[in-house]
């Protein structure tokens, strides 16, 4: 999957990453799985 960010989306999410010692990909991925709940509640 591939989707586009402005500059500062990426470097929020870089630097959030850094900050968890996570890849950019493992912090997506886990929030993608917060919204399981709201898709079942939906």
């Amino acid at each position: 999957m591939q989707f586009n960010v402005t500059d500062e989306e990426y470097e929020i999410l870089k630097q959030y990453a850094e900050g968890k010692n996570l890849s950019m990909a493992e912090i997506l991925r886990d929030y993608i799985k917060t919204l399981r709940k709201h898709v079942i509640a939906g």
